[in-house]
């Protein structure tokens, strides 16, 4: 078996400090918080601390955050929760396959939808909507890194900030935002729904009351995700130069590549395409030098699906790979996968 020396993949490994808490969070999370007896009382106080380092963080309201179990989940709750009668949904080609299945659902029930294309730099390009209307914007593209612009709409607004977490916030108004946990290496499995009060959201599940609690989160996961949260928030500026850097010495080796960058990016994403390359075989050398990276689409990669975001930028989808960078990636490993890039693709390009 290849000793993995560096992980340049989307997915990380928990936080460590949340990990070493992870058992103690488990030994005191488990009764419910909404009962008044003594363990539920401080399980309850434990939730309004994390809930309280969120709403900082993410420079919301407490009482506008809802813990999720499940971020597939919170793309419906988050859009579907806008959706009226005569609503049109508005999103992009560069979004996620979850938003895709939103759209798609909604076309079902008889609602109308409408797809909006991006340019060559990734931008989204708006059209005139109402305010009845519901537009899913997303912040940040977790395969390529480009950021988006405040929309300019006047529609209600879902922000998709899954793939940018603290990276980098709305800097606009917006009714409903989901975000996830693993963006700040949290634990999979648990997600924020971010609801403002003057939203006018309504729950699209079924259910028997008025109260907009979802209740469908594990708090042990909760409890790990805000420990996570405060880490990451203390370490995440110190990828800043690692993608220029990595860009510098692959062209510094003369390799025919192409950055697929914006006019403003995620610092830690950067997506590489190197022509005559297949990429599933650039994935496969590169981990046995010790190098996981990502290729495919970002929605799919474990099937190695081609990437509808480059295509919808009318880039080639072949040939592609997605490296991420971690708070906890040494200059060195940077360096290292770039050697070890080089060597791969000339190796690649020979047979």
């Amino acid at each position: 078996m290849v000793r993995i020396t560096s992980g340049f993949q989307q997915e990380a490994p928990l936080n460590s400090a949340a990990k070493n808490l992870l058992t103690q969070f488990f030994d005191k999370g488990w009764a419910d918080p909404q009962k008044i007896n003594h363990d539920s009382r401080q399980v309850a106080i434990l939730l309004n601390e994390a809930r309280e380092s969120f709403a900082n963080s993410l420079n919301v309201e407490r009482d506008e955050i809802e813990f999720l179990g499940e971020v597939n989940l919170g793309f419906h709750l988050g859009i579907s929760g806008l959706l009226k009668k005569n609503s049109k949904f508005i999103y992009s080609e560069v979004d996620k396959q979850s938003v895709f299945a939103v759209a798609n659902f909604w076309e079902r029930q008889g609602g109308s939808t409408q797809r909006l294309p991006v340019n060559q730099k990734g931008l989204i390009q708006t059209s005139k909507n109402e305010t009845m209307d519901v537009t899913c914007w997303q912040i940040g593209n977790g395969e390529t890194g480009i950021l988006q612009p405040a929309p300019k709409t006047s529609s209600q607004i879902f922000a998709d900030c899954t793939s940018t977490g603290v990276d980098h916030l709305p800097n606009f108004s917006y009714d409903t935002a989901l975000f996830d946990s693993r963006s700040w290496q949290g634990p999979a499995g648990s997600a924020l729904l971010v609801i403002k009060n003057k939203a006018q959201w309504s729950n699209p599940l079924p259910h028997n009351d008025h109260l907009r609690n979802l209740n469908s989160y594990s708090v042990p996961l909760v409890l790990a995700s805000a420990v996570a949260l405060e880490q990451y928030l203390a370490q995440k500026d110190l990828v800043k130069a690692f993608k220029g850097s990595l860009i510098d010495q692959l062209r510094a080796f003369n390799l025919n590549f192409t950055a697929v960058t914006g006019d403003e990016n995620l610092d830690k994403h950067l997506s590489l395409i190197f022509p005559g390359i297949e990429a599933d075989r650039l994935v496969l050398e590169m981990q046995d030098l010790g190098f996981v990276i990502d290729s495919g689409s970002a929605c799919r990669s474990a099937d190695m699906q081609p990437s509808h975001v480059l295509a919808a930028l009318q880039l080639p989808t072949s040939g592609n790979i997605r490296i991420t960078f971690h708070p906890e990636t040494k200059v060195d490993q940077v360096k290292e996968l770039g050697e070890a890039i080089q060597k791969t693709v000339v190796k690649l390009l020979e047979n």
